[in-house]
């Protein structure tokens, strides 16, 4: 197998083009090699990793859930080591980088136990994730998700209701990239809205029986985060709003009056 780096770049453009298969084989083969290496260095930790993680989320899109989670487990040992590695190199801002991505693999993690059917394990791998990523919003989105799979009931999920609803209307406001619509929360991925919407207005139907105060709680964050969108599409509201508040803080050093009357020194 040739260098790792153009190997992870060639399976990636694989997978872009549907062709999964070939690319979890690529993937897998990978981490094997880099996994046996005896004394690997910083760089080769860092693809290892890396090829852990694409191999966990190929095989969840290929629906082998077991195979998936066989690999997080190896990840998060990797992941581990790697960090730690990097520490003992000086190389601390990296290692804290390594560490948050904990979050999101915590995330793919419950995923795949949601899956398997397996409620309750995921829940905890989503609440792993809260605590790493506290504004990481699919880890909060994912547990009403896996109830109504699994249980084909929300009535139990009023805590991760309430949880959800305290922690969108936390992270606006909401901005437009490109097409999409999407909020943005400080530390965390962005999170495109149009699939969480859609998820909104299902579980707030009286017949998935999500209890009275998380309905509420998020039928109000709802109601606002759609009308943010109808305000930038009229052009009321910036369609980023954190790139428009730092041009506005944005003073001349000089006013250019005061300088061509020499008031300056």
């Amino acid at each position: 197998m040739g260098d790792p780096a153009t190997v992870i770049e060639q399976y990636r453009r694989y997978v872009q083009d549907g062709r999964l298969e070939i690319s979890e084989v690529m993937a897998s083969e990978l981490s094997d090699l880099l996994l046996a290496k005896k004394g690997k260095s910083v760089t080769e930790y860092g693809h290892l990793v890396t090829a852990l993680r694409d191999l966990a989320n190929i095989q969840e899109m290929r629906s082998k859930w077991s195979e998936s989670r066989a690999a997080g487990s190896m990840l998060v040992k990797s992941r581990k080591q790697y960090a730690k590695l990097l520490r003992s190199n000086g190389l601390k801002e990296e290692a804290k980088q390594v560490a948050l991505c904990e979050g999101a693999d915590e995330v793919q993690r419950g995923r795949v136990r949601a899956h398997e059917g397996k409620l309750s394990a995921a829940l905890s791998h989503w609440k792993r994730a809260r605590k790493v990523q506290p504004n990481l919003i699919e880890a909060y989105w994912q547990p009403l998700r896996a109830h109504e799979v699994i249980k084909s009931t929300l009535k139990g999920a009023g805590k991760d209701g309430l949880a959800l609803a305290k922690k969108l209307g936390a992270v606006g406001p909401v901005n437009r990239i490109g097409n999409s619509f999407q909020l943005q929360p400080e530390g965390a991925q962005p999170q495109p809205l149009d699939s969480l919407l859609t998820d909104l207005s299902r579980w707030l139907n009286l017949e998935l029986n999500l209890p009275a105060k998380a309905s509420v709680a998020l039928d109000a964050v709802k109601r606002e985060l759609e009308r943010q969108i109808a305000s930038i599409e009229a052009g009321e509201q910036a369609a980023n709003a954190k790139l428009q508040a730092a041009i506005d803080t944005l003073q001349p050093a000089v006013d250019y009056h005061e300088y061509s009357r020499g008031g300056t020194a």
